[in-house]
């Protein structure tokens, strides 16, 4: 028989089979443990109930159940609605769980065998309501204290005004006064329960957005979602987030992700006949492996939830800092294919590739990401012949190593292989875009290409992306080495001097294994990025480098007064330069080189002429600066041609 919220609390049954006592429960017995209660039986309420009569005893009966090697773990659940009953009772069944509800007046839980379970009234206050001080009172030393208690707070569901009200901090109900004063390291599950018009709203998108950036410590899953139905009633949708929500609670337990919530065996994993009967808890051959599991955010009503296990000596990070890092990389990709939310925006070119609906046609591209292999090699089988693939699904198998993708296009549809430009492409692609040397040992390694041929391109570009390790992959993979000046020269313009010193290292081995050094113009473009760092490495490197008399007029011309400080530095009265320092920089309006060059106290020297046909093609909006600067140091333009044409110093 159901057992009402209310008849619960205030100790009554309506069957004849059970009398049990209930406590009147202060606060300060709220932490106390199960032994240690001194329960003080009454009548006394709160209007029709008080919001700390409890059951006398909350433990279960570990002998019943079996004894379990895990502490006890202390789980609050608020609830609204009779959804709570499986979870309810699968919490109550495990020895390790302690389990309280905060409910409204009237819900029914239960069904009878709930009666050791202590339950707080969820009563709503009013913020102007000065005649509930003493509810008031109760409210907070009740929510500290089982922000103390427990280890888990489940709110499930919740709907958009209580929504709204958490994301603006207020505590007019005693789940709401809770979340106020939570303590932050403890893990929150929070299910958001409402219409599917309010869920697309954009101030409930603005309220998640708020808890994943201000609550990081809350986790948001699937909504459940109802419609409204002619002509009078809310029908509720199917939830697809059963699993995730149990998954989500044992990992805020701690506990692993071998078992199903209600003593089920995982299909995915081996757990003996104890650990069946043990609900939440499961192991996989004795070692706690924790999940990592996240929501991907979807154009649909529902959003999806995907699941991944780690292995045994791996250790998962929370979804919340995941989510962090994808959203500082802007990773949209890598985030939707491992299942992490993230307030990043869909890109443009996916719109069109992610099905609509679960009944609508999967696109390949969708395929590679989210899918499993199986459906992958359907498209592949049932491609056209000679099709290539589009730009995006190329990508996809290159930037997460699809070897397996790519093994069956090798074996099976080779046609595509050839036909697609990023395939035929890889070595390059594989170096220079992605640093990723598991594609350059397929490519190597592959029977099906015998003809190991490449461009320059795929060293130089991976020493212009500062992949050492791929260029130890070239070094080692016996092919013959094929590089350019490109290879010194962009390592140098990016900086990436332990590049530099690679290419030093692999030119001083043993004259068999000796790469030869094309410097090229490497110093020049160095300075022409503003890198002192490749400056300063090319200076004390030992090698010989060229075009050292254009250093300071490509720093002059493109505004890098640090460069000039650092040549000078390093050349003192020897640093060569021409006339065409103060052309340049008066052409692009780099009034703070001309300064440097004036306070420099170096000999430099400048024709009237040239100035005034710099200041004529100077950049827009720079003329004015520099044609003021010049006015200021004694440039007068209105002089005579032989004047004109004199050589001055600055």
């Amino acid at each position: 028989m159901a057992v009402g919220i209310k008849e619960v609390l205030n100790g009554e049954r309506s069957d004849a089979k059970a009398t049990s006592k209930f406590e009147t429960m202060s606060p300060a017995h709220i932490n106390a443990g199960p032994r240690d209660a001194n329960p003080c039986h009454g009548d006394e309420g709160v209007g029709d109930i008080r919001l700390e009569d409890s059951m006398v005893d909350g433990r279960k009966d570990k002998a019943l159940v079996g004894m379990t090697d895990r502490p006890t773990k202390r789980v609050i659940l608020s609830t609204s609605t009779p959804f709570a009953d499986t979870v309810v009772r699968s919490l109550y069944r495990d020895p390790d769980v302690e389990l309280r509800l905060i409910v409204p007046q009237g819900l029914v839980v239960g069904q009878g065998e709930l009666e050791n379970v202590r339950c707080y009234e969820d009563a709503p206050q009013r913020v102007t309501d000065t005649t509930s001080q003493p509810l008031r009172g109760q409210f907070n030393m009740t929510a500290a204290n089982l922000a103390d208690w427990a280890d888990l707070l489940i709110i499930s569901p919740m709907d958009a005004g209580t929504l709204g009200s958490m994301v603006c901090g207020l505590t007019t109900s005693l789940t709401l006064t809770l979340l106020r004063g939570w303590d932050v390291s403890k893990s929150i599950i929070l299910v958001p329960g409402m219409t599917t018009r309010q869920w697309v709203a954009p101030i409930t998108r603005r309220h998640l957005d708020d808890i994943q950036v201000f609550w990081p410590w809350v986790k948001v899953l699937p909504p459940i979602l109802s419609k409204f139905e002619a002509p009078d009633r809310l029908v509720e949708l199917p939830w697809d987030g059963r699993e995730s929500f149990y998954d989500e609670i044992k990992k805020g337990l701690g506990w692993s992700m071998g078992m199903d919530i209600e003593g089920g065996r995982n299909p995915s994993q081996e757990v003996d006949g104890a650990e069946k009967e043990n609900g939440l808890n499961g192991k996989q051959n004795g070692t706690t492996i924790p999940p990592i599991v996240s929501l991907q955010s979807s154009d649909s009503f529902s959003s999806q939830a995907t699941i991944t296990h780690p292995t045994p000596t791996q250790t998962a990070l929370p979804s919340e800092i995941l989510s962090m890092i994808f959203e500082a990389l802007g990773d949209w990709e890598t985030a939707a294919a491992v299942g992490i939310y993230t307030r990043l925006p869909t890109p443009d070119q996916w719109k069109p590739l992610i099905p609509r609906s679960h009944s609508s046609q999967c696109t390949l591209e969708y395929a590679i990401l989210k899918r499993p292999f199986s459906e992958i090699e359907q498209y592949l089988s049932s491609a056209s012949p000679w099709k290539p693939l589009s730009s995006t699904s190329a990508h996809l198998i290159l930037k997460f190593s699809r070897i397996d993708i790519l093994d069956f296009i090798i074996t099976s549809r080779s046609d595509i292989f050839w036909s697609t430009p990023r395939l035929l492409n890889l070595p390059f692609r594989a170096s220079a875009i992605y640093g990723n040397t598991a594609l350059l040992d397929w490519w190597l390694r592959c029977p099906e290409l015998p003809k190991k041929d490449y461009l320059t391109d795929a060293m130089d570009s991976a020493s212009r992306a500062g992949y050492i390790h791929v260029l130890d992959w070239w070094r080692n993979s016996g092919l013959p080495l094929l590089y350019t000046e490109r290879a010194l020269e962009s390592a140098s313009a990016e900086g990436h001097v332990s590049v530099l010193s690679w290419w030093r290292n692999a030119s001083e081995c043993s004259p068999e294994h000796a790469l030869p050094l094309k410097v090229g113009k490497s110093v020049l473009l160095a300075a022409q990025s503003g890198r002192t760092n490749s400056i300063a490495w090319w200076d004390q490197s030992g090698i010989p480098y060229s075009y050292t008399e254009s250093v300071a007029r490509i720093a002059s011309t493109h505004g890098h007064v640090h460069v000039l400080e650092l040549w000078y530095k390093l050349k003192g009265t020897k640093m060569i330069f021409d006339n065409q320092v103060l052309v340049g920089a008066t052409k692009n309006g780099h009034v703070d080189v001309l300064e440097w060059w004036r306070r420099s106290g170096l000999h430099v020297e400048f024709k009237t002429c040239d100035i005034e046909e710099a200041l004529e093609d100077a950049i827009t909006g720079a003329e004015e600066r520099v044609r003021r600067w010049w006015e200021r140091n004694g440039l007068n333009l209105g002089v005579g041609t032989s004047e004109w044409m004199k050589v001055k110093v600055l």
